[in-house]
């Protein structure tokens, strides 16, 4: 699919850009620079063509810090990869040094660049202040948008479809619908979760550095490992919420987290090994459990942990007291900085995956229900005749009893540990259940 990248210096409205021209309230939207991180992409659909449109970070001219340079690279590196690239500069205040210098990379990078000047409501005043200036950086004539005000949207639209089809590329084919797992990598901040994300994809597409908090969009990358099609999601590190301001950046960043996490088939909870398990830890855990996805806890930073070729059992007794809800995921030990152990992450995603969509048939629930309850003390009263599963993703279990109010938390966990144990183990997924009143 036809790839246009969004380019620009930080707070020239590119996040609005992206939103307004994939319908969708995806990127953050901020009055301050450098909101956007981390590449955020969606599918643009227009009379029948459609391509792939990337938001990235604002770039920096001099990069002050690691983050700022590191937001540069990245960029720089996907300009290179794209079919289209929309400059995106301020038709309010014309251009500065730091556009310049953009433009100079975009030219010596031959990649074709449509110039875009974003805030220009007022075109009067943009045909007579800022337009003639936008020619100095050699791109034609410019585009003049609002896309906060929806203004010359649509004439944005037909040049890029135009471009694209002057390069022989297909717009025609609708996104392929396709069985890639979803997999969404959360944690607390900088438990290494981008870390892991890159290792996994062999090559840097999140924003990774030692400062907690420097992912903030989540990041998405379609990939296929030994024939299977993934989609691999990093996310923002998620803070309590009583740490985290109202109406802030990172406010907006939990909320893409949650998204996320409901949008997934298998969630990979990042743990720091040299931190334990936290009252976060637990929290996020409990977010995927009670959302029913599938699950893979990590101990990453394996390799800070000292003595560690001795403590593998004691971790997983922490991991089983602490995340007992959960239990049932596999427990993985790994360095994403040194790329230990990532491949038992793929296959963990494959085994609890293949858990989540599994379904069994009732006589092997009912052979089984019949077996256990012939020694086993149900409450008195209460009669469980029989069970059926009625659904995946997660595996739903719909039970027939005489009484729904007998049905307690103490026969829930007897009927998921007999699933478990005596039909199929399920390992990696939760098992949600129902119950129907019979005679």
């Amino acid at each position: 699919m036809a790839t246009v990248l969004i380019v620009g210096k930080p707070n020239v409205g590119k996040s609005t850009l992206f939103n307004k021209l994939v319908r969708k309230k995806k990127a953050i939207v901020e009055d301050e620079e450098g909101v956007t991180r981390d590449p955020v992409q969606d599918i643009v659909e227009w009379y029948g063509k459609t391509f792939k449109l990337v938001d990235t970070c604002g770039v920096f001219d001099n990069p002050q810090d690691i983050i700022s340079q590191k937001m540069k690279e990245i960029t720089l590196n996907m300009i290179r990869e794209a079919d289209l690239v929309l400059f995106v500069v301020d038709g309010k205040r014309g251009i500065t040094k730091e556009d310049e210098s953009l433009a100079d990379f975009l030219r010596k990078s031959n990649v074709d660049t449509i110039l875009v000047a974003n805030k220009a409501e007022n075109l009067r005043e943009f045909e007579r202040e800022v337009k003639p200036e936008l020619y100095s950086l050699g791109f034609g004539e410019p585009i003049p948008v609002s896309a906060e005000h929806n203004i010359n949207l649509d004439t944005l639209l037909e040049t890029i479809i135009k471009k694209l089809e002057e390069k022989g590329l297909d717009l025609e084919s609708k996104p392929e619908i396709t069985d890639a797992i979803k997999v969404a990598i959360v944690g607390r901040p900088n438990v290494g979760k981008s870390t892991l994300f890159n290792a996994i994809l062999n090559k840097e597409r999140a924003l990774v550095s030692p400062i907690p908090g420097t992912t903030r969009d989540p990041v998405d990358e379609e990939v296929f490992i030994d024939g299977k099609k993934y989609v691999f999601v990093d996310t923002a590190g998620l803070r309590r919420r009583s740490r985290v301001e109202p109406r802030t950046v990172e406010k907006y960043s939990n909320y893409r987290v949650v998204d996320s996490i409901e949008k997934a088939d298998v969630v990979v909870i990042v743990l720091d090994a040299t931190q334990g398990i936290t009252r976060q830890d637990q929290r996020i855990a409990g977010l995927v459990e009670r959302r029913g996805r599938a699950s893979v806890v990590v101990f990453n930073k394996w390799d800070l942990v000292e003595h560690r070729e001795k403590r593998h059992d004691e971790f997983t007794k922490l991991f089983r007291e602490k995340l007992y809800f959960i239990d049932y995921s596999p427990l993985i030990f790994t360095s994403a900085d040194k790329g230990w152990n990532v491949d038992r992450v793929i296959d963990a995603i494959n085994l609890a995956y293949a858990s989540y969509t599994t379904k069994v048939p009732s006589s092997a629930i009912n052979s089984a229900l019949q077996k256990v309850l012939a020694f086993t003390n149900l409450p008195r009263g209460l009669k469980i005749f029989f069970g059926l599963q009625v659904d995946i993703k997660p595996p739903t279990f719909l039970f027939f009893v005489n009484s729904i109010e007998k049905i307690k938390n103490p026969q829930k966990v007897f009927l998921r540990k007999l699933i478990r144990d005596y039909v199929f183990p399920f390992e990696g997924s939760p098992i949600f259940l129902k119950f129907k009143r019979s005679r």
